[in-house]
């Protein structure tokens, strides 16, 4: 559920709050219009989880803690910012392949789901969980060997990331001797996948693969998460996720779950597909010129505060953000500019070749499906520009 981009009233109002450009401003009326579309789609013991790396920003979290069962976190920052947010420590999972010590005896001690991603991971669990005397629930995150389609983010396969699926029976005796709960598998293969066909074929993949996995270790299976990935689209060569069918698949696997574990619990925990389309990131103009033919528009926000609108890392080829632009004084005329932020660096480019309202200083541009993966994605402290305010509306 996309945002309605604010009119001008409405920006005004925004920039008036914000007390600067750039800044991001997140509709919270459209996230809750996404998480609803979601819950109606999908069964109702299904677990709705929020990845909190896509957007960190506290008032967000605050208010998705009372909308969703879960948090799905990567860092001790994170959990904080979770508990914080009002989140229980029983309703967060933590992934990564990377967890320090001292990440582990947080976790451990807020009684947080881990997903553990290796072997060696399991054993400093042990020990810490020994150390302090607690009991530690860990599901494991499995990397199957399947292949996927339609998306260059990939989490499985030949990556770092999780445990090899030919090896989760040896990490589920692992778990077990050493006195700690099993919580369950973990999936996550691919981000920004548009196609459902795609997802639903992941998901009866890593479906199929949880259930053999846990018979053939002779555990009961307590949690399946399926991950998340689901992607927006962004680009005029890209066509929304239609969700409708992978809900169907989804309600199918439920009820096949329940007729083989009664008592355990899918879930899901998406990111960009609940935030991104719901945010804004509002800059100003500050100059206008031609460089051999081509007019570019020189804005005080880019790279630094939104580096996925400029080198855009997870496609194959970059492509313009859907964005408007609202002069301060009306007109009709209308050109083809391109776009570039303040840094001193070629790659600080928002926009080539896009049709706007003929700009002038001081009028604001609009670069829509900002609300996942902006600032706390980008490299902030580059050249030192102040960070950009975040706000909720």
């Amino acid at each position: 559920m996309s945002a309605h981009p604010p009119g001008a009233a409405g920006l005004a109002v925004l920039h008036e709050r914000a007390g600067t450009t750039p800044f991001y401003a997140m509709d919270l009326s459209a996230l809750d219009a996404r998480i609803d579309a979601m819950r109606a789609a999908l069964p109702a013991r299904l677990q709705l989880c929020y990845a909190v790396k896509a957007n960190p920003l506290p008032a967000l979290l605050r208010h998705v803690s009372r909308r969703l069962d879960g948090a799905d976190i990567s860092s001790a920052g994170e959990l904080s910012r979770a508990l914080d947010a009002g989140f229980p420590g029983e309703r967060i999972g933590f992934t990564g392949p990377g967890k320090r010590d001292a990440e582990i005896a947080a976790a451990v001690a807020a009684g947080v789901r881990i997903c553990a991603e290796s072997s060696g991971e399991i054993d400093r669990i042990i020990r810490i969980a020994e150390r302090t005397g607690r009991t530690a629930r860990v599901a494991l995150r499995a990397n199957p060997d399947l292949a996927v389609r339609g998306s260059r983010v990939r989490m499985n396969g030949d990556s770092f990331f999780g445990i090899d699926s030919a090896q989760l029976g040896a990490a589920i005796t692992q778990v077990r001797a050493g006195g700690l709960e099993f919580g369950g598998l973990h999936y996550y293969c691919a981000s920004r996948l548009l196609d459902a066909g795609e997802i639903i074929a992941i998901h009866g993949h890593c479906f199929d693969e949880a259930l053999q996995c846990a018979d053939a270790a002779g555990v009961a299976l307590p949690w399946l998460n399926l991950g998340g990935g689901f992607g927006v689209a962004t680009a005029d060569d890209e066509t929304a996720l239609d969700f409708a069918p992978v809900g169907d698949h989804l309600h199918a696997l439920d009820a096949r779950l329940q007729a083989h574990a009664p008592h355990a619990r899918l879930a899901l925990e998406p990111g960009r597909y609940l935030v991104a389309e719901a945010g804004i990131y509002v800059c100003s103009v500050i100059d206008r010129k031609t460089v051999r033919g081509r007019t570019w528009l020189i804005v005080d926000g880019g790279a630094h505060q939104h580096l996925h609108a400029t080198l855009q890392p997870d496609r194959l080829q970059p492509a313009n953000f859907p964005m408007t632009l609202h002069p301060r004084t009306r007109s009709d005329a209308t050109e083809r500019v391109s776009i570039a932020g303040p840094l001193c660096a070629p790659f600080d480019v928002l926009a080539r070749d896009v049709e706007l309202p003929r700009a002038q200083p001081g009028d604001l541009l609009v670069v829509q499906c900002s609300g996942a993966y902006g600032a706390s994605a980008s490299p902030v402290n580059f050249l030192d520009h102040p960070p950009p305010p975040e706000i909720v509306y």
